[in-house]
């Protein structure tokens, strides 16, 4: 864990707060990695805890070292995804991509160019994005650390593949999609959900059939949502031209609607004794 990493694991969470930690792998018989919302760390233990056990701890120290506890815990489901460690994933995704967003700077250079009509090319949107961010490792880190968190949370889900993919539209935070499954019809469900400044949390679902995708807009403000902001009237994937249709005026989204992930997902044996956590 880099001293960047620890600084940053410090600010986020403080002594006496309970969390879960995903063992990643087993290096020897005396240590093991542990993920804990993101953050990968160096843990002594005495047990032999599995890869991809979850488990809950309580901090019990943050200086001079992050020390944690093992929380007891009641057996797991016999059946079906762990809900820690889906809640360690969402957290670790929101906490990234926080992250990432508080190290953006102007993104005039990726906002959208209104008026003029033309398709949006969502490839060099992500090349031009992804360009950038290469300049800025700390924001890097958090990007991969998102996109990783992302793709694990798409284990959980029946609905479709759940991607971060923070350069459309440009400008806006708390980036989800999700891509649905290619139905009988050849036809797929995509969700779309992001925050602007003034209409607020945004979400889109679109039906995408061909080349082209009809759009259900829900906004928590939809009259501050002018549609040449965040809607072109065509996209292009590759070669591929898709025209965007919208099939009614952006409704009204409850404020407090809970996020895609949280509302697609759900809300290993073994122990730690005293972890000392070490860099």
């Amino acid at each position: 864990m880099s001293a960047r990493d620890l600084e940053e694991f410090c600010r986020t969470f403080h002594t006496g707060e309970r969390v879960a930690g995903r063992v990643l792998s087993r290096p020897d018989a005396l240590h093991a990695w542990v993920d804990i919302s993101g953050f990968e760390l160096l843990a002594a233990t005495d047990t032999n805890p599995p890869p991809g056990a979850v488990l809950s701890f309580y901090i019990a120290a943050m200086h001079p070292t992050v020390v944690l506890r093992e929380i007891a815990r009641r057996e797991s489901a016999a059946h079906g995804p762990d809900p820690r460690r889906m809640a360690t994933a969402l957290s670790g995704l929101a906490h990234a991509r926080a992250v990432l967003e508080s190290r953006l700077p102007d993104l005039g250079r990726f906002m959208l160019r209104p008026g003029d009509g033309s398709p949006i090319n969502l490839a060099a949107l992500k090349r031009d994005y992804l360009a950038w961010l290469r300049q800025d490792p700390a924001a890097q880190e958090a990007y991969d650390r998102a996109r990783r968190l992302a793709r694990e949370l798409s284990a959980f889900s029946r609905a479709g593949r759940f991607l971060y993919a923070p350069w459309y539209p440009p400008g806006a935070s708390g980036h989800e999609l999700v891509i649905g499954p290619t139905g009988p019809d050849a036809g797929r469900e995509i969700q779309l959900a992001f925050r602007l400044a003034k209409p607020g949390e945004v979400r889109i679902k679109a039906f995408l059939k061909g080349n082209t995708a009809r759009c259900m807009v829900f906004a928590v403000h939809p009259q501050e949502l002018p549609r040449q902001d965040w809607l072109p009237d065509a996209v292009r994937l590759g070669r591929r031209l898709v025209r965007l249709e919208l099939m009614a005026a952006p409704r009204p989204l409850a404020e407090a609607a809970p996020s895609l992930a949280v509302s697609l997902f759900a809300g290993g044996a073994g122990s730690f004794t005293g972890i000392n956590l070490r860099v």
